[in-house]
């Protein structure tokens, strides 16, 4: 399996071969401007990436994530050869925007680019207690975090849980910039952004600033490069 291909539209490309675009079109039986569209960057919907995995005969967690690591059942994400029904069965696709937290603009919202899609095994979110509906994936920046988080880490988030718990991380958006940072609420009502690389201050929003601060979700998991 080819590991290197990093966006989905690669993916795609690499397993229709040697076909053309048309005549793999065809055999899928979806129209060639949809094919093309996917090719181009277009989100596609599960069930056409379904088709195009069983007729190129290739795995359908590679086609949609791209992740070569194999984990075991007690980690969230895993990649290995599974069937449609089973892939339905067992396990929840993530959107990944392309954004960056420390630094950066942009939102979670239609206007965001999804980067790719990440899938969770359905046992661990609902164990997590998680709704899937509220989860985006979204991408460490810089070094403020470390050694927690580092630099094009994954960050899974729940977009539901916006209520402050001190010493948990959490992004936000301050101004027009998004940070992962851990929260303390102080006695005044003013709210400390805490790094845990202790080379960088901590960040005081003070109480007639909080209009600018806003929290978007928790962090409930972080993924990590060995290499």
């Amino acid at each position: 399996m080819e590991n290197h291909l990093v966006s989905l539209a690669e993916r795609v490309e690499y397993a229709i071969k040697p076909d053309s675009i048309r005549a793999f079109a065809l055999k899928i039986d979806v129209s060639e401007g949809t094919l093309r569209r996917i090719l181009k960057g277009e989100d596609p919907k599960l069930s056409v990436i379904e088709r195009i995995a069983k007729q190129a005969n290739v795995d359908l967690m590679w086609l949609v994530t791209g992740i070569p690591a194999e984990c075991g059942d007690h980690q969230p994400i895993v990649q290995q050869t599974v069937s449609v029904e089973e892939f339905n069965e067992d396990f929840v696709v993530v959107p990944g925007y392309h954004v960056s937290v420390s630094t950066g603009y942009g939102a979670f919202n239609q206007n965001a680019e999804v980067a790719r899609y990440l899938a969770f095994r359905k046992k661990w979110i609902e164990f997590k207690h998680l709704d899937k509906s509220q989860l985006v994936v979204v991408f460490a920046k810089g070094d403020s975090m470390e050694p927690t988080i580092h630099n094009n880490n994954t960050i899974l988030v729940d977009l539901s849980d916006k209520k402050l718990s001190e010493g948990l991380i959490y992004v936000v958006r301050l101004g027009e910039e998004l940070y992962a940072k851990r929260l303390q609420q102080n006695f005044d009502g003013s709210v400390r952004l805490i790094s845990d690389n202790k080379e960088y201050q901590d960040q005081v929003v003070l109480p007639s600033e909080l209009e600018q601060l806003e929290i978007l979700g928790k962090v409930v998991w972080i993924g990590k490069d060995l290499i």
